[in-house]
């Protein structure tokens, strides 16, 4: 180990990172072949295979996976330290979880703010949409959800990012029949369309209990995207967040359906990791609160 090049380490990092040579090559500027030359030499220097080679895959073998996560640290030591110092900073990696329902809105240019101010920071934005966040909370640096879900995360580390405003909707050409609807009960025995496995769906039945309202569900799916295109198609009602179906309520594909009765709200929550990388989750969080309105970190 005594002879071994600091860029070999580099050159293992970002394949690591990247979960493959591609993009770990584009990112170097340099070729595959001389990458993949590169990683070799160190595991011959080091006297260990730390990359499992498949066509079909990438992996990390135990020794590979020790070895990039202590790179992880140590580069952002470096980093830490030398950033009074440079304008050029090293390589920073900030890890973000948001589900998937979520992300088109609740990002926006907000990213490309972030960017703009810390150039040296690499985001690695990951959407998923498993009902278990206990599963995957300790792969992130911040995660974004809604508070059922980050309830289930024991951290003291948590703001409120907003609140998201739900209605009822309908595609365009069911909207005749119920332009004139005033009252839940009037939708009775309704087709309905809904987001599941979701804990936004009792929300929905207790509201529709505490009314007497018997909404006939045809139809329930995990897939937001979905869920929209199928109220566009008019193939029946749904409740959604305002936000969500902002661009089809304003081109008319969607209709909101207004009923007296109030419909509830969903939290939107940050839960976040102290560490050596606090002060740039701590921008990020700010410049997304400062959109909302809420109080800066």
């Amino acid at each position: 180990m005594n002879n071994v090049n600091l860029n070999l380490l580099k050159y293992f990092y970002y394949v690591a990172y990247y979960k493959g040579f591609t993009n770990a090559s584009k990112e170097l500027k340099i070729a595959q072949s001389a990458l993949s030359y590169n990683v070799k030499t160190l595991e011959n220097l080091m006297d260990k295979i730390l990359i499992i080679r498949n066509s079909k895959s990438f992996a990390l073998t135990e020794d590979g996976y020790e070895l990039y996560e202590t790179l992880k640290s140590v580069f952002g030591l470096l980093e830490k330290t030398l950033l009074p110092l440079s304008k050029n900073n090293f390589f920073y990696e900030l890890s973000i979880g948001i589900r998937h329902s979520l992300s088109d809105f609740i990002f926006n240019d907000y990213i490309v703010e972030f960017i703009d101010i810390n150039k040296n920071i690499h985001l690695n934005i990951n959407l998923y949409s498993k009902l278990d966040i206990k599963k995957f909370e300790n792969d992130y640096d911040i995660i974004i959800d809604y508070e059922d879900y980050t309830k289930l995360i024991d951290s003291t580390n948590k703001v409120e990012l907003c609140e998201l405003s739900n209605i009822i909707v309908c595609g365009k050409e069911l909207y005749d029949g119920y332009k004139d609807v005033v009252s839940l009960k009037e939708l009775d025995s309704e087709n309905f369309i809904s987001l599941c496995p979701n804990k936004k769906k009792g929300k929905i039945s207790k509201l529709f209990f505490e009314n007497n309202v018997s909404f006939k569900d045809i139809i329930s799916i995990n897939d937001s995207a979905l869920q929209i295109k199928l109220i566009k198609d008019n193939i029946g009602l749904s409740i959604v967040n305002e936000a969500s179906v902002k661009t089809e309520l304003l081109n008319g594909e969607i209709k909101q359906i207004n009923v007296k009765e109030k419909i509830f709200k969903d939290k939107i929550v940050i839960v976040y990791k102290n560490g050596q990388k606090t002060r740039f989750i701590n921008k990020f969080i700010e410049i997304l609160l400062e959109k909302y309105n809420k109080e800066n970190l």
